[in-house]
């Protein structure tokens, strides 16, 4: 049962009735509410993606923890060297055809690795729990939702010393578990999943023990609320318009916990507060590779969308500055995944078992490449032309009376119709002249973590004393 189709996904969300809220109001039926249909679908899509002939053997890999065959990107934990590579791979791909693939794997091998670093220390045994947990998703195949992100309040405070903390905390320990509160931000997908995976988002002092708490549940449990903002798709149906956000991308949510009890066997860390800051280092390695590849993924999106809008117009291969901008896409696209896949080559392996992709490369890396998502969009503007910003609405087109004026009106290259031309002009609309440009743009920025996080790492990372001393040699300077 844990690899399962679209349709058996869609089922699984009837079966429980998770408090989730959109716009106010309360959903009554997750599987069915406009405002949640991307959603659905982007992860229903990802679920018949993995009966693809073409990339089946690639998406599905059976699992030495479960002996169950599961979903590569979404429940795979990488403990083999060839998993990065792998994974990088059918990343760039399927990020080139739905801007997104699912990245699961990498949260829960960051947290395998962080259980494992917290047991080695403490003499606890939280990693058979977890392995507990792994078993079961990858039994049911159900997706699960990440909750990483605090909303931190004054960030030149510690969450302890936070006037009112709003981090997730346990406030109470009980018999047979805890009581935890507080919220998590950016909890993408959420409202659609089944179960919830907590874990810390940054290093803790001793003061912060209690901010210190990791843990899983089932996304109906009480006390678990989430506010869901709309995916930038439209909620109206269309044929025509934001042909890419109308299918894929999706919610995001503010997941809060509210007083809600953790039996001790959902737990995974309980003031381990040493270890904390472990999570967001191997995050900085194993996620950062990967958001090296889906840019690559973007990159290959943005070049072919815009050589369509040259070909439509009737101008491809005839201007060279087109040439070359479609070029630099690609050229950054393969500059990103080179460094995935540099990642790889210099992955170390963690004590648990997880491979770690080299640090320094990933984060250089994504700090290039998403660097360059902006310059692409200006790019799609100027090759598509302003018809992306202006043109009539596919409710026009629908218009008979208005179709024949628009029909003459807005031809282009001969070997395609109008409305073909209309179709590759609100493809470019929704990459670079809509809400959903703006979203595509704000994952750019800040999903996988900040560009000042990249430069961090990299600081840490590179062994510039080395470098000096180089310098000193040659310029024959011997303090």
């Amino acid at each position: 049962m844990a690899i399962i189709t679209g349709e058996q996904f869609r089922e699984s969300l009837k079966e429980v009735s998770p408090e989730i809220y959109i716009r106010g109001e309360r959903v009554e039926d997750v599987a069915s509410h406009p405002l949640l249909k991307q959603t659905v679908h982007h992860l229903a899509a990802g679920c018949d993606l993995l009966f693809d002939p073409e990339l089946k053997d690639r998406l599905v890999v059976r699992s030495p923890i479960s002996g169950e065959d599961i979903p590569r990107l979404g429940m795979h934990i990488q403990q083999e060297k060839e998993d990065l590579f792998i994974k990088a791979e059918l990343t760039r791909e399927i990020s080139s055809r739905r801007i997104c693939s699912a990245c699961g794997s990498n949260m829960l091998s960051v947290t395998w690795a962080m259980i494992h670093d917290v047991d080695a220390a403490h003499g606890t045994d939280y990693l058979s729990r977890y392995r507990d947990f792994i078993i079961r998703i990858h039994k049911t195949g159900l997706p699960f939702a990440w909750c990483m992100m605090d909303p931190k309040g004054d960030r030149s405070l510690p969450p302890s010393r936070q006037p009112e903390p709003t981090d997730l905390r346990i406030v109470e320990r009980k018999p047979g578990g805890v009581v935890v509160n507080g919220v998590k931000l950016h909890t993408t997908m959420g409202p659609c999943t089944r179960f919830v995976v907590a874990v810390p988002c940054r290093a803790l002092g001793k003061k912060d023990k209690d901010f210190a708490v990791s843990f899983a549940l089932p996304i109906e449990t009480k006390g678990i609320k989430m506010i869901a903002r709309p995916s930038p798709g439209p909620s109206r149906e269309t044929s025509m318009e934001s042909p890419l956000s109308s299918r894929f991308m999706g919610v995001e949510a503010m997941t809060i916990f509210d007083n809600v009890f953790v039996p001790e066997e959902n737990l995974f860390m309980c003031g381990e507060w040493e270890q904390a800051g472990n999570l967001s280092m191997y995050f900085a390695s194993l996620h950062r590779q990967s958001k090296c590849a889906c840019s690559a993924g973007h990159c290959d999106m943005f070049a072919g969308a815009a050589a369509l809008a040259a070909d439509v117009n009737g101008v491809s291969g005839r201007a060279s500055h087109i040439q070359e901008k479609i070029t630099s896409m690609i050229m950054d696209g393969e500059a990103g995944y080179g460094c995935a896949l540099g990642a790889a080559v210099n992955a170390r392996r963690h004590p648990s078992g997880v491979w770690m992709p080299d640090p320094l490369i990933a984060n250089s890396g994504l700090g290039a490449i998403r660097s360059k998502v902006g310059r692409h969009m200006e790019h799609l503007h100027d090759i598509a032309g302003g018809l992306i910003a202006t043109m009539p609405t596919e409710a026009d087109w629908n218009n008979p009376e208005l179709r024949k004026y628009m029909d003459k009106a807005l031809r282009g290259n001969p070997k395609y119709t109008t409305e073909e031309r209309l179709r590759a002009m609100h493809l470019i609309q929704d990459l670079a002249a809509s809400r959903a440009a703006g979203t595509i743009m704000a994952f750019t920025i800040n999903a996988a973590g900040s560009p000042a996080t990249n430069q961090v790492v990299v600081r840490r990372a590179y062994d510039l004393d080395k470098q000096i001393r180089y310098a000193k040699e040659l310029a024959s300077i011997k303090t």
